[in-house]
């Protein structure tokens, strides 16, 4: 039929039509139509289409096009059009994007194919390449099945070069290479196993060179985990296998440990009668339990990280760990002493291990003594058996004050936790087998020193020589405050923290040898608060020792009291306390709930945020904290403020650091989001990294602008485009790159 004046949606997008004719195989005609994904009436802009095909559920084709934006046309023009309209995922061509860099030259970034596998699984392929010859290729996929697992894995591959071949010393070639891979498992699949992954490893330069992410170029330490853990149902058995990975992007050093395997049985009371009848035996408390750990560790640089010479280094081993103990207390009846409690407990430790130190004195050529190490490949197995017996008290001291009077407060209450422990572990060298070898040197027939056959093994020696023992103080501190309310008509009481912890900490060394240094610990207290209904973060920590130091001797603590030496009874060798208050606009009913709901139904294989380097694509992703594919306009303002200090000084030398960071958002009105993050180093009186942020919404399109106004990541970025997936590709965008700071 033929019909005049017509609006139908397609799949995100808007149709109108002059006039059209729908065929019988349900394909129309059109003449005179607008493609737009605004749902405005008068749309503010479209795709003018002079003819065209709609085939419904499929694609939309065009003759001449051009584009109007607020009713004026621009001169740009297109001699047809293709819109896909399809309900499904459909392969495709990705539209690379262009600029311009100081360093590298014309670019064009992120242009490949698209593939749509299946309903589970996609595939992007997408190289960038520079007019300086730099390229690269970056391959992206998302896989989910429902109620079973979901992820994402991302491989990119750089080589770089830098400087001219014809200008001496300026030419370079480099290579960079970033591995991500997430992976998560649905509860609901297997609720007594579970299999975890969350991988970012990447060369030391490949985020100064390729990110654009100022946090991550900032960030020195990367982390990785895979995670397979198993319980076994009506046992108390679990076991967990992990692959891990810490990366320092300043130094290069890897760290990783492949793998990680752990076997352990969770603590039970062995001889607990199943029907317990008449009085409860001492033996039924005797609890037990067994935990294994076996570990191959691998530490090298990310130049190394993929060649053989990383086994070389390789440093592996087994160790498992029996404990059986037994809590007796005498006092149950007697208040105060209610809490003392006598532990005898016996320990066995095994480890296995493949290799052993071995250490000689040899002479050189010069008749001066040497120690020759080396590391000899040699299966062991060393076990140590290690009773002990531990007594501690931990009783609690209440103290109330009531007010008089009509004021808001109350009650005062105070609680004192005063903790005294006990532990004693007798030598059992005589009785045990000698892991430590006395180094002799054979011209003179002296020991020179002793060492163990496995102090270079990633656990240790597990026997000890000589016995051990430590008595162990602590005092905490809890305050609360009982308030009325401000509403005379509520006859309700508030409990109100005033402080959360304070707490004192010391212990001494019973069997400790070093005449020059004390057998006492230095007192560390720690303590928190949060005030202003919980708005203020408190939290402090610092050390006071009551003995001095010896320049002479290069020691920061000897044995002659800091009284001794000064007349004062302690002295502070270190302290650091944060501060941190969060506050917030009270979240409107209005705004667009609605928008959200949406972003939370979409489909993770159609996230595009997955495979690229940040939700904006190659915009600033600085923005991402505040304005990512939503933006929220229910809260008007955010404000976050912190603020750090640190002191120390082990001896003459003091160091302070000082650090204060804020971060926040508002909103100038129901279209516009200002934010910003910064923060001010006090030591060197400059500020850190500062980001201002705008987002404005357009209704059917968006505009973004993020700057840095100084520093070594100075950059700007300016992006207009239009919501729509669909129409992703109808932007403008002007920018600065930060890496070009780093030429």
């Amino acid at each position: 039929g033929y019909i005049e004046e017509v609006v139908t949606q397609q799949e995100g997008g808007f149709l109108h039509a002059e006039q059209t004719k729908k065929q019988s195989n349900g394909h129309v005609h059109l003449k005179d139509g607008k493609y737009t994904t605004c749902d405005a009436e008068h749309p503010h802009f479209y795709i003018a289409i002079t003819k065209g095909i709609s085939m419904p559920g499929d694609k939309i084709i065009s003759g001449p096009a051009y584009i109007v934006l607020a009713d004026v046309p621009l001169p740009i023009g297109l001699p047809f059009g293709f819109f896909p309209n399809s309900q499904t995922k459909t392969s495709g061509i990705l539209i690379p994007k262009y600029g311009e860099e100081q360093r590298r030259g014309f670019y064009l970034k992120e242009g490949g194919y698209y593939f749509a596998m299946n309903d589970y699984m996609d595939l992007r392929v997408t190289g960038d390449i520079y007019s300086n010859g730099t390229w690269g290729v970056r391959l992206g996929s998302n896989y989910k099945v429902n109620y079973r697992f979901n992820g994402n894995l991302n491989v990119r591959y750089f080589k770089n070069i830098s400087g001219f071949k014809d200008v001496e010393d300026s030419y370079s070639v480099s290579r960079d290479y970033a591995i991500g891979w997430s992976h998560g498992q649905d509860s609901r699949a297997n609720p007594n196993s579970s299999f975890r992954a969350s991988v970012n490893l990447s060369s030391s330069s490949y985020d100064q060179n390729h990110s654009n992410n100022i946090n991550n170029a900032l960030r020195s330490t990367k982390q990785s985990s895979v995670s397979y853990t198993k319980s076994f149902p009506n046992s108390p058995f679990n076991l967990s296998t992990s692959l891990n990975h810490i990366q320092n992007s300043s130094t290069g050093a890897v760290n990783m440990t492949l793998p990680k395997i752990s076997f352990n049985m969770s603590r039970i009371t062995p001889f607990k009668r199943k029907s317990a009848i008449g009085p409860k035996r001492f033996y039924e408390d005797i609890q037990f339990s067994y935990t294994s750990l076996m570990e191959n560790r691998i530490n090298t640089t990310d130049t190394l990280l993929f060649t053989s010479s990383v086994w070389d280094d390789m440093k592996n081993g087994f160790k498992h760990n029996i404990p059986l103990s037994l809590s007796i207390r005498p006092f149950k009846k007697t208040p105060m002493l209610q809490s003392f409690a006598i532990t005898p407990s016996m320990n066995y430790n095994g480890v296995l291990y493949s290799k052993q130190t071995y250490k000689e004195v040899r002479y050189d050529e010069d008749g001066a003594s040497y120690i020759h190490e080396e590391l000899i490949s040699k299966m062991s197995y060393a076990q140590s058996f290690f009773p002990s017996i531990g007594s501690g008290l931990a009783p609690k001291v209440y103290g109330m004050y009531t007010f008089k009077g009509k004021g808001r407060m109350e009650q005062i209450r105070h609680v004192m936790t005063p903790t005294a422990s006990f532990s004693y572990v007798p030598d059992m060298s005589a009785i045990q087998a000698d892991y430590y070898r006395d180094l002799v040197d054979p011209e003179t027939g002296d020991t020179v020193a002793s060492y163990s056959i496995y102090e270079d093994q990633i656990y240790g020696t597990p026997t000890s020589r000589g016995a051990s023992g430590s008595l162990n103080l602590s005092l905490r501190n809890n305050i609360e405050a009982k308030m009325r309310s401000k509403v005379d008509s509520i006859d309700e009481l508030q409990m109100v923290k005033i402080l959360d912890n304070l707490s004192f900490n010391t212990s001494l060394n019973l069997f400790h040898k070093d005449t020059l240094t004390p057998a006492w610990n230095p007192i560390t207290f720690t303590g928190s608060t949060r005030i202003f209904k919980e708005k203020l973060n408190l939290s402090f920590r610092g050390s006071l020792d009551p003995f001095g130091y010896d320049t002479v001797r290069n020691l920061n603590r000897t044995a002659e009291t800091w009284y001794s030496q000064t007349g004062k009874p302690l002295r502070l060798t270190s302290a650091s306390m944060s501060a941190g208050f969060n506050l917030k606009s009270k979240k409107e009913t209005t705004g667009s709930k609605a928008g959200q709901e949406d972003m939370d139904q979409q489909s993770q294989l159609n996230n595009q945020n997955m495979t690229s380097d940040d939700p904006l694509g190659s915009y600033d992703p600085n923005l991402e904290e505040y304005y990512g594919d939503y933006v929220d306009f229910d809260i008007p303002w955010s404000l976050r403020v912190d603020y750090s200090f640190s002191y120390t000084k082990p001896r003459e030398d003091v160091r302070i650091i000082q650090t204060l960071r804020a971060s926040g958002d508002f909103s100038l009105s129901p279209n516009w989001k200002i934010g910003f993050n910064t923060g001010y180093d006090l030591d060197k009186k400059q500020f850190t990294t500062t980001n201002l942020s705008i987002y404005r919404d357009l209704h059917c399109w968006e505009m973004r602008v993020s700057v840095v106004p100084f520093g070594n990541y100075k950059s700007y970025n300016f992006q207009i485009n239009a919501k729509s997936s669909i129409l992703k590709d109808l932007k403008y965008n002007k920018r600065k790159n930060w890496q070009d700071n780093f030429r």
